[in-house]
């Protein structure tokens, strides 16, 4: 019986382990999306996008907050001359984690017909 217990137990950690990795890559899909939103803003290539996002998700993970990384984003933007609303940067974040949420979850489904 407790052989029985640690096994569920040890899959409850397993389940809640892949639910923090998605939410965790559905993050980080948005704070791509705003990347690369300002970088074609700006007018820049690919290679500088992939730099840009590096460094924000660098600063997310070190503990910088959304809000506070899309302050900086918009305030990147405004150094350059392009002015963009919060608001516009922040739906495109949550707009593309939500739609990566949504995707993950369908892959992740064992009952999902489109697997």
């Amino acid at each position: 019986m407790l052989r029985s217990f640690e096994e569920r137990e040890r899959a409850a950690e397993l389940i809640y382990i892949h639910g923090e990795e998605m939410r965790f890559t559905s993050h980080i899909a948005g704070i791509r999306a705003v990347a690369e939103l300002a970088i074609r803003l700006l007018g820049l290539d690919g290679m500088t996008s992939e730099a840009y996002a590096r460094a924000l998700i660098a600063a997310r993970i070190e503990g910088l907050k959304p809000a506070a990384l899309l302050e900086r984003v918009r305030a990147d933007l405004a150094a350059n001359g392009v002015e963009v609303p919060l608001a516009d940067l922040e739906a495109e974040m949550v707009q593309t984690s939500a739609q990566r949420s949504f995707a993950d979850g369908r892959m992740a489904s064992p009952t999902s017909p489109h697997n």
